[in-house]
């Protein structure tokens, strides 16, 4: 048996070695590179997992990881929602987070024309928003937040706002003089204070201990937050007003975005808007789900309409589309 001497050749098996190795070893460094891209990439909303917004991001995560063979993955920012909307509104423009649904009534500072999203009684159903989307001074809405370091893939349409009293009230007038928590948001003040109830900025973490401590009286929300984040345990009289939309927008870091090659930018907006689809989808159903389960723990239930309000939802639409040329575009449009 011969046997190999400094200088010999290396057996074949070796080289066959050598080559699976750095191969393994290859594999393991993509796979490396894809977790620190997945630390590097993050998502968040405020809203509660039974809520549209975070299911939206949910699925896009999901797809986006799928369609991009796992070159793109994402995971969840709960450090950015436990500081609430400025927080998260904050961190995508600061490339501090990637990806997020934010609420059009947070991004009115950056453009006022979004209030048109605001306007009471704007809407009756998600369809009619959807198609609202699609309109050239919706799009120029949301082109112009690149402006604000945030490059905006579409409109998230959530289910209708209501009113969350902890008082039992027979109609919407027995709020008057009232303190009621509402979004941080000019609209929503206008609102409430021309129906003579108290607005109080409120973060949604805080609601239910706000509720519970009386520091306020009612809460405006959703149906979906007022079941996933229990406000009904301290506040279980509703009011089915759905009294406004509340779109949220599908951001993402424009820092972030610049990093991507066209391939991979191709790949994102089309993920987003396959995600968007589903949600508009799911919204009736979810906020039929929503009700359904605010009854069954024994939420009293009353409904009131437009005409519950008289002309206050008028005098808001034609103040703000007097104050503001591509808002009252927006809303003629209508």
């Amino acid at each position: 048996m011969s046997r190999m001497t400094a200088g010999s050749t290396p057996l074949a098996g070796s080289k066959i070695f050598t080559t699976t190795g750095i191969f393994l070893a290859c594999c393991w460094l993509l796979l490396i590179a894809q977790c620190v891209q997945a630390d590097k990439i993050r998502y968040s909303a405020m809203t509660p997992p039974e809520h549209v917004w975070t299911q939206v991001l949910e699925r896009f995560s999901a797809d986006l990881k799928k369609s991009s063979t796992n070159s793109i993955v994402m995971r969840e920012s709960r450090f950015a929602k436990s500081f609430g909307e400025a927080n998260i509104l904050n961190m995508l423009k600061t490339d501090q987070l990637q990806v997020g649904v934010v609420a059009v009534a947070s991004l009115t500072t950056l453009d006022p024309s979004l209030n048109g999203w605001l306007v009471p009684y704007a809407f009756d159903s998600t369809a009619e928003m959807v198609k609202a989307g699609q309109s050239a001074e919706a799009s120029a809405m949301l082109d112009d937040l690149e402006k604000h370091n945030l490059i905006a893939l579409g409109y998230v349409f959530p289910g209708m706002r209501q009113m969350l009293s902890v008082a039992p009230i027979k109609s919407v007038a027995d709020l008057r003089g009232r303190r009621i928590g509402t979004f941080e948001n000019d609209m929503f003040y206008n609102w409430y204070r021309q129906l003579g109830i108290d607005p109080q900025p409120t973060q949604f973490m805080d609601a239910l201990a706000r509720l519970r401590n009386g520091d306020i009286d009612a809460i405006d929300c959703d149906l979906a937050t007022a079941y996933g984040l229990h406000l009904y345990q301290a506040a279980g009289n509703l009011v089915l007003t759905n009294h406004m939309a509340f779109p949220g927008v599908l951001v993402v870091s424009r820092e972030w975005w610049g990093k991507l090659n066209a391939r991979q930018q191709t790949l994102v907006r089309e993920s987003a808007q396959r995600s968007i689809q589903w949600g508009h989808q799911q919204v009736a159903q979810l906020e039929k789900q929503a009700l359904k389960q605010l009854r069954g723990e024994g939420v009293r239930v009353m409904t009131a309409g437009a005409g519950d309000f008289g002309d206050v939802p008028t005098k808001l639409r034609d103040f703000y589309a007097a104050t503001n040329a591509r808002l009252g575009r927006f809303a003629a449009a209508l």
